[in-house]
């Protein structure tokens, strides 16, 4: 379908990439939502344009962000990305074979930690998940709080709670029992190519303490975002079911909500009705 039949989607924000990248990269052509973004780099910043049409820019979260449509405000933020003691950081920008909204559906789905991610996010001696009821704020954004899941790096339960303010988006805010009231954040950004193929953008920011080696934090990431990967690519339909195709049991109370909040958005784009 052209995106311009789905408004919720057409004027929504979307990262383009990380302007260090871009700048390494020389990429000054990507592509979103069928249509081809030129990108224009700056000394100090990096314009877009669609069919010589300037397109509105922003940069944040690590991003350069941009809009095919006329959205209500600016992107998403996290004020607390910008703490000076976060390690924050780009974990990758990788293109995936499928619809945008499987990685989302992916990321708030715990119970494929202990199978996907075994000894990193989980695994089969600590199968139990704790869900919580989700939430929709004055807002519109949907959270899912405190999912409970094994972890084995710190053999204890770590607590998730999830914000989808976008269709493509999602935040994850790792609870941090040492610091009652702080997180450390994992942002996933979808950025839809067409309804079958997406670049995966994601954010890093945590808290910094001194056990902490960069490149291995960075490397332990991408390969998560690797096995996730394969996952995704692998599904027989592409695009994300909003109803019916696949079956759900009571540990999917992320994903049915998620689901049935497209639904109540008309979202259409990458989706199967």
């Amino acid at each position: 379908m052209d995106a311009r039949d789905d408004p919720v989607v057409w004027n929504a924000w979307y990262p383009v990439g990380a302007p260090t990248d871009i700048r390494r990269q020389h990429a000054t052509r990507t592509r979103l939502l069928g249509h081809q973004i030129d990108l224009t780099i700056h000394k100090t910043w990096i314009s877009a344009a669609c069919e010589g049409r300037p397109l509105p820019v922003t940069e944040r979260l690590g991003y350069v962000w941009t809009t095919l449509g006329r959205p209500d405000g600016p992107p998403q933020s996290l004020l607390e990305y910008y703490e000076v003691d976060r390690v924050t950081m780009n974990i990758w920008s990788t293109p995936i074979k499928c619809s945008g909204l499987r990685i989302i559906d992916n990321v708030i789905d715990n119970a494929h930690f202990p199978f996907v991610h075994p000894g990193i996010l989980g695994d089969a001696a600590h199968p139990d998940i704790i869900t919580a009821e989700p939430i929709i704020d004055e807002g519109g954004t949907l959270w899912l709080p405190s999912q409970r899941a094994w972890l084995p790096l710190t053999q204890s339960v770590a607590e998730y709670t999830y914000r989808i303010a976008d269709p493509y988006t999602v935040i994850l805010y790792i609870h941090r029992p040492q610091s009652p009231g702080r997180h450390d954040f994992l942002g996933i950004f979808a950025q839809p190519v067409d309804e079958e193929n997406f670049i995966a953008h994601k954010m890093f920011a945590w808290v910094h303490e001194n056990w902490m080696d960069e490149r291995r934090l960075k490397s332990d990431q991408q390969w998560i975002s690797v096995q996730d990967k394969y996952v995704l690519e692998r599904h027989t339909e592409k695009r994300l079911p909003l109803a019916g195709l696949e079956s759900s049991v009571s540990v999917d109370v992320g994903s049915l909500a998620y689901r049935q909040w497209l639904r109540d958005k008309g979202v259409r784009y990458g989706a199967v009705q």
